[in-house]
This record gives structure tokens, C-alpha cells and sequence, in this order.
């Protein structure tokens, strides 16, 4: 950075939100017909496989007539992906999210195109063939690679592509659901980590139009369609506060099951690609008894949100998809969550709301209610974003009177999920590669002070034309301000130039009376403007391997002197507020005076 930049490097950051929002809003649009194409294929699969005919509609694998052959017909599915894992690449592997993730945290937002491509593929044959998953975590590593991609062909900082890979992922999300909110809230705990204009507007851009295609070329109702519900006054309170612990050990125990599972499946050495398909063969043994089970299940989840199911087949379709997802994800194969655990807990709630109407016939709801709740916080739960979830079962039922009972039953769901899970359903898997992912949203005191406020001024400077044998003796007088310095600038005009170090002042010359501070000082050190944010100070040491910055103003002048110390001293503010206890200061136990220190 020059000392004549007009702008900080925070503001030429935020300049770049133009170009950021044009392009995400490209890659909304490609994501978004992406999603369309990956929806109508996995209908064009199953009508194939199920129905012997070759329709692009949206099916369902629950009304097949196969019979006995059924069963083979996921077998054959995770067999054709695991073929694709083996010789494709094996990031395809799992459920979508969490290899987004990783490529964000570990690979700085770089994806390569085919692993865009064969996600989407192999999602297709898993769902198609009525093994238990859903498209959406699919389309999000679809949609995320191809905003990676376009990330990588334009000079860009990893934090941009990283905007870029979250543009693709949410408006894939928005373009199957129809949720657009729900998808930047989704990319903002799960792939952003951050709040601030930069990131939002180009996601938010590529959110809409992905929901506006999802609109006009999918469905513009709901895709859950439910009636009008009451979801019940202060008296009902309590049932929500029950249903969310409940909801909170469930999605607990979903998410430790999962990994446990692919633990166990990976003991059998079967690998890629028998290990799938012995994955789809049980599920297809699996959707024989129970044939709900089969597939995406968006219409089963409707079913239960209206109340078209008897008691005994909900309690089938908790245990039968629960078996069936934890079996055929463990296997190692291609697919997504979301869907799976929306089923469950929807059922879950619509179970347990059957048993709050019936032991209080004055509630004023019926069971369905508590389903919309029980589908968000089990999902909340299990992924560690509840926001998402809160969000996304109001948009997706269009139910936005239940918006109390829902926050209530996901926030307790939340509780029970940070104590009894270190990690999520997202994030296992990361940490098993020794990386803690956790969602701390908190502003950075850096990236608010300017250096001018901190920096320590006026530095201690000698000009360049100063003799060399002077500033010797200056630095070894005892009276003398240079005494014991072991750093000045040296600067011409104003300008700084250099730096000297005590070794340098002391290094033998030709003629060492007449040689100036200029010709000996090394010219090798960092300068940053006054102007520019505390975080652009750490971010160059950082950058460069070095323990102070020559601090210039907006002409090029030398003004100060940036010490790691300095930016530490703006640091200790914050961790003070974090760590110190202190006792209070009005009421009966002020006068006991201070309560000490964590």
C-alpha cells in the first residue's frame, strides 16, 4: 500500500460490493436453474427406475408397484454413486455441507468444477433410487462450487470467493424451497461467519432471484401447504417449552448416530463402491415394510404438517427414516440431510402434539401445530443453526403466525444441543480433522479504531543526511533521547526512507566520518497509513513477518510508530469485558465491593 492511497484498504473493500452483487447475481441465476435442472432430474430417476417411463415430473418412489424388486433398486443407485465417488472424486462424499465448509475454512473457498458437477450427479441416482435423502444439501455444494468457480476465474481475495461460493450455495437453497431468507441466514451461519454489508447484499441478491426461479419455474405455492392453524395461547407454552427438549435429545442423538454409524460401516473395509450399495440394499429392505420412507419425502412431510396420518404410521416413519438415513449416509454415499430430518422431526412434533391435545382438550390447537415446531428444532438442533431453522419453517409453510411457539421450541432444542453435543451434524466430521467450528458472530475491535488513535507518536526519526559517526555517539550518550534506542526511522524530507538499526550504526565504513545515516540504514521495513483501520496493521505484520509498522499520513510523511503491543492494547479492552468480574455497583451487595476476577 502506498502512502498516497485515497482510500483505506476497509473502504476499498467495501467499493468492491458492486462488483460482487453483479456477479452474484449471475451465479444466482445459474444456481437457481441448476436447482431446476437437479429437481427434474431426480424426478426423470425415479419415474425411471420406479415407473418404467421416461417424465421429468417431480415423483414420489411410495406408490411403485415393483414389489419384492424394489429392493434392489437403491442397491443399484448407491452402487452407480460410489462408482462415481471411486473415479470421480471422493469430496462428493457425504451430505453436501460440511465439505462446503471445509472448503471455505481450509482451502480458502476453492472448489474444483467437477466436484460441482458430480455432487449434483450422484444426488440424482441416490434420491431418484429412493435411498432417503434430500436435494438441498446437494445444491448447496452445486451451487457453492460454481460461485467458487467463478471466484477463481476473476483476481479476487479468498474472503470474495468466499462471498461468491455462499451466493451459489443460497440460491440453490432458495431455488429448491422457495426460501430466501432461510438460504442467507443458512449461508451466513454456515459458511459466512460474519455480518456486514459486503457479504449480505451479494448473498441476499442471489437468495431472491434463486426463490424468484424457484417461483416461476417450480411452484409458486408453499412447498408445504397447510391450513391456517391456531398455534395456541400462554397456556400451550409449556408444551412447546417440553417439545423442544424432546426435539433437543433427539437431533442430539441423530447427530452422534450418524457418526457412530459410518464408524461402524467403515469397519466392514468394503469401501467404494460396495459399501453404498449395501447402504441402499438395506434401505431398500427398509422402504419395503415402510415405502415412505423412500426418496426425498416432501410429500410425506406435508402429510404430516396437515394431519393426514394415523398415529401408528407416524411412529413407523420416525423409527423406519431414522434407520434408513443413518444406514444409507453411513455407508459413505451421496446425498443430503435437511429433508430426512425434517421428516423426523415434523413426526416427532405431530406425535407429541397428539398426546398435548389429548391430555388438555381445552389447548385450542390441534397436533399439527406442534410439527411445524418439531420440524425446525430437530433440524436446529442437529446443524447448530437455529436462526435457519426458525426461519425456514415459517417461509416454507408460509405459517409465520406460529413464529412464537417455533423460536420457543427451537431455542430450547438449541440449549439441550450445546449440552449434550460438542459438535453438529456439520461439523463432526471437521473436527475429526482437528478444526473447531464454532458460530461466533463478534465484532473485532481492530477492524473499528483507526492506527492514528493508537499509534505511538511522534516516532523517534533522524535524518538521512545525519553522518553516521554523530548519531554513534547520540545513541551512546547518556543524556542524549537516542540513548539505547535499538530502532529509529530514518527519514528525507519528512519521508521515511529506512530504518536503523543499532548494528547497522555500528557496521565499519571507508570513511567513516563522512558517510551519512542514509547510505547505511536498511531499506527494507512496512509502512501503513494513519488512516487505515488497526486490523490493516495486524493483517500486514501478519503478511509480512514483522514486529512494527513506519506509520505515514495522507502525504507520506512520518507521523508514528505501530508496536504489536499497540494493537494489543486495543485487544485488552475486549478481552477485560470477557474475563474480569466485577460486583455491583448499585443495590444491597454493592457496598460488598468488588467480587474479583475470572
Amino acid at each position: 500500500m502506498t502512502a498516497t492511497s485515497k482510500k483505506t484498504v476497509l473502504e476499498r473493500e467495501e467499493s468492491r460490493i458492486w462488483l460482487l452483487t453483479l456477479l452474484a447475481g449471475i451465479i444466482g441465476l445459474a444456481a437457481g436453474l441448476i436447482a431446476f435442472a437437479l429437481y427434474h432430474l431426480i424426478g426423470l430417476i425415479t419415474n425411471v427406475f420406479y415407473y418404467q417411463k421416461p417424465s421429468f415430473s417431480f415423483a414420489s418412489p411410495e406408490f411403485n408397484n415393483l414389489g419384492v424388486l424394489a429392493i434392489a433398486v437403491p442397491a443399484v443407485g448407491g452402487l452407480l454413486a460410489g462408482l462415481m465417488i471411486k473415479f470421480g472424486s471422493t469430496k462428493i462424499t457425504g451430505h453436501g455441507i460440511p465439505e462446503t465448509m471445509e472448503a471455505v475454512l481450509l482451502n480458502r473457498s476453492k472448489v474444483e468444477p467437477k466436484v460441482g458437477v458430480l455432487k449434483a450427479l450422484s444426488a440424482a441416482v441416490t434420491i431418484g433410487s429412493g435411498q432417503p435423502f434430500g436435494a438441498e444439501g446437494p445444491i448447496i455444494q452445486t451451487g457453492g462450487a460454481f460461485g467458487s468457480f467463478v471466484g477463481q476465474t476473476i483476481s479476487m481475495t479468498g474472503s470474495e470467493r468466499k462471498i461468491l461460493l455462499a451466493s451459489g450455495a443460497a440460491a440453490g437453497m432458495a431455488a429448491i424451497f422457495g426460501t430466501p431468507i432461510a438460504a442467507v441466514l443458512l449461508a451466513v451461519e454456515l459458511l459466512l461467519f460474519e455480518f456486514r454489508a459486503k457479504s449480505l447484499v451479494p448473498v441476499a441478491i442471489a437468495s431472491a432471484i434463486g426463490a424468484w426461479l424457484h417461483i416461476y419455474l417450480i411452484s409458486p405455492q408453499p412447498l408445504f401447504q397447510t391450513p391456517s392453524y391456531s398455534f395456541g395461547g400462554l397456556d400451550s407454552l409449556p408444551f412447546y417449552v417440553a417439545l423442544g427438549l424432546i426435539c433437543g435429545v433427539l437431533g442430539s442423538g441423530l447427530t452422534k448416530g450418524l457418526y457412530r454409524t459410518e464408524r461402524l460401516l467403515g469397519k466392514a473395509r468394503l469401501g467404494q463402491p460396495w459399501l453404498p450399495a449395501l447402504g441402499g440394499l438395506a434401505v431398500g429392505a427398509i422402504g419395503l415394510a415402510a415405502p415412505q420412507v423412500l426418496g426425498v419425502g416432501y410429500n410425506v412431510i406435508a402429510g404430516v404438517l396437515n394431519g393426514q396420518y394415523v398415529l401408528d404410521l407416524v411412529v413407523l416413519l420416525i423409527v423406519a427414516k431414522s434407520v434408513a438415513w443413518l444406514v444409507a449416509m453411513g455407508s459413505q454415499t451421496s446425498g443430503g440431510t435437511l429433508a430426512p430430518l425434517f421428516i423426523i422431526g415434523s413426526s416427532i412434533g405431530y406425535l407429541f402434539g397428539s398426546w398435548a391435545v389429548s391430555a388438555d382438550v381445552g389447548l385450542g390447537v390441534v397436533p399439527a401445530v406442534f410439527a411445524v415446531a418439531g420440524m425446525a428444532a430437530v433440524f436446529g438442533t442437529a446443524s447448530r443453526a437455529p436462526l435457519t431453522s426458525i426461519v425456514f419453517a415459517l417461509e416454507v409453510t408460509k405459517d409465520y403466525q406460529g413464529v412464537l411457539p417455533v423460536v420457543v421450541t427451537v431455542v430450547i432444542a438449541e440449549l439441550v444441543g450445546e449440552a449434550l453435543m460438542d459438535e453438529s451434524i456439520m461439523t463432526e466430521r471437521l473436527a475429526g480433522r482437528g478444526l473447531r467450528v464454532r458460530n461466533f458472530y463478534e465484532y473485532n475491535p481492530l477492524r473499528q479504531v483507526r492506527i492514528k488513535t493508537l499509534m505511538s507518536s511522534p516516532a523517534q526519526s533522524v535524518d538521512a543526511e545525519e553522518k553516521a559517526a554523530v548519531l554513534r555517539r547520540q545513541m551512546s550518550s547518556s543524556d542524549h533521547p537516542f540513548r539505547l534506542r535499538k530502532r529509529l526511522v530514518v527519514v528525507r524530507e519528512g519521508r521515511p526512507i529506512g530504518v536503523i538499526e543499532g548494528d547497522d550504526i555500528n557496521q565499519p565504513a571507508a570513511d567513516p566520518q563522512s558517510v551519512t545515516v542514509g547510505e547505511v540504514c536498511g531499506k527494507s521495513f512496512e509502512q501503513v497509513s494513519q488512516d487505515e483501520f488497526a486490523y490493516e496493521g495486524l493483517r500486514t505484520m501478519a503478511l509480512r513477518g514483522v514486529s512494527f509498522l513506519v506509520v505515514v499520513d495522507s502525504e507520506g510523511k512520518l507521523v508514528g510508530y505501530l508496536s504489536q503491543g499497540d494493537l494489543m492494547r486495543v485487544l485488552k479492552r475486549k478481552i477485560e469485558d470477557e474475563t474480569i468480574v466485577e460486583g455491583p455497583r448499585y443495590g444491597p451487595a454493592a457496598s460488598a465491593g468488588p467480587q474479583g476476577s475470572g
